[in-house]
């Protein structure tokens, strides 16, 4: 006799996969020392160990140098009171941009002392490229991107049941990365801040 999957044992599923995210996130944020920065974002600080690159304003990150890494709080955004995927888009760009402008007057600061000039993040979620500051490229072929590919899903599944189908099957990891000044830039100030949240409710 196959399994009948109703509303509510969909329910029961969300409820247990977010419990399970939330204490691995949880184990993740006390093992990497990550501290909060705004409604949505955890920072750690990484070397990099990627090859030497420069960014499009001319940034240089060098082997070694140190990286503000960045984590979504995803317990936080799952707590975003929507009833279709545009309002959670709106709701989501707002507290997304008060975290950037957070991290922007932290780059200001505490960071200065350590060199930090670049931001770096993996998500699902597609940054809009220049109009934000952001250096957003796909990752490559192979079996991280199919992981993490499954991991957003699985998350987006959870965390956000009013997203469609289609939102699902689009993910396609990427890794983001923002400079110092480029943050600074764009997000340094309130209409900075606004313009990022209106770009990414569309």
């Amino acid at each position: 006799m196959s399994a009948v999957t109703t509303p509510a044992t969909t329910r029961r599923g969300r409820l247990w996969l977010r419990r399970l995210f939330e204490r691995v996130d949880h184990w993740y944020r006390e093992h990497g020392n990550l501290s909060p920065v705004g409604p949505l974002l955890y920072l750690g600080l990484e070397r990099h160990d990627g090859d030497p690159c420069v960014l499009p304003d001319g940034t240089r990150l060098e082997t070694g140098a140190w990286i503000g890494r960045l984590h979504f709080n995803n317990a936080r955004a799952a707590a975003v009171d929507a009833d279709s995927r545009h309002q959670a888009g709106v709701r989501f760009a707002r507290l997304l941009s008060d975290s950037f402008a957070e991290l922007a007057e932290r780059a200001r600061g505490d960071l200065v002392a350590l060199d930090v000039a670049v931001f770096e993040g993996i998500t699902w979620l597609r940054p809009h490229g220049s109009t934000a500051g952001f250096d957003a490229q796909p990752l490559p072929q192979g079996p991280r991107r199919w992981l993490l590919g499954a991991h957003f899903r699985l998350l987006i599944w959870a965390f956000a049941p009013v997203a469609r189908t289609s939102a699902v099957l689009e993910v396609e990891p990427h890794r983001f990365r923002i400079t110092r000044r480029a943050l600074i830039e764009k997000f340094g100030g309130r209409r900075g801040a606004q313009r990022f949240a209106r770009t990414r409710a569309v």
